[in-house]
């Protein structure tokens, strides 16, 4: 399943869980981060109980999601640059997605040298789905480390940022996610290039742009009604 339909169930998922009362205006994605490294912990140590406490928390945390508008998919598409890594822009799309009213962007570009490498970027804003980035993506509250004949993959940083990166050194093929801001998944997938390469062309892409825009389209909280006399 790829992370766009994965998202695309949690929000039919948040929906279900929230359709009878109306959105609350408070950010769950530290709830949903907590509950998602407990469920990682009750993985490893075999508890059945702790895994489903923390499976309650994280639907809790959904069901209190805050509506988030995107941002404008060509905004997201003005930050994918003409070439990279010496390789030209020979496509670039948005598109905006709405599943049962929730909604969110992308913007994608793809990039050759022509000589059989290409480069795949693009850039998701989840939207509303903020708080359930740690359900979609399991990498964030685990650590990775594995290497091989055949390649490796590792949770990383890039620029500061959690990331996740794959690579087969036959085919040289790789993939690299990043999150920033807990809002936007930078995406690169590559082949015929080496790792190094396409890794510095997502950390060259204005990553502190995308954090300037993580309260794009978030809801001014409400202020408390004064306590009646």
């Amino acid at each position: 399943m790829t992370r766009h339909a994965i998202l695309a169930a949690a929000a039919l998922a948040l929906a279900a869980c929230g359709k009878e009362e109306p959105p609350k205006p408070v950010d769950p994605g530290t709830k949903v981060e907590q509950a998602a490294k407990q469920l990682g912990d009750a993985a490893r140590q075999g508890d059945m109980q702790q895994a489903g406490e923390a499976m309650k928390q994280m639907g809790a945390a959904l069901t209190g999601s805050m509506k988030v508008e995107p941002v404008d998919f060509r905004t997201l598409k003005e930050m994918l640059p003409e070439s990279i890594a010496g390789m030209k822009r020979t496509a670039a799309e948005g598109s905006r997605t709405s599943v049962v009213g929730i909604a969110s962007a992308k913007a994608e570009a793809n990039y050759q040298d022509g000589k059989g490498g290409r480069i795949t970027l693009d850039i998701t804003d989840v939207g509303t789905l903020s708080g359930v980035t740690a359900m979609a993506f399991a990498w964030v509250n685990v650590e990775i480390d594995k290497e091989g004949t055949s390649g490796y993959e590792r949770t990383t940083t890039v620029a500061g940022r959690k990331a996740y990166e794959r690579y087969d050194t036959a085919s040289r093929t790789g993939e690299l996610d990043v999150i920033v801001a807990g809002r936007f998944i930078v995406g690169a997938k590559a082949t015929g290039v080496d790792m190094k390469v396409f890794k510095e062309a997502v950390a060259k892409l204005d990553l502190e742009k995308l954090d300037a825009l993580k309260s794009k389209g978030v809801p001014a909280e409400t202020p408390p009604a004064p306590a009646k006399k």
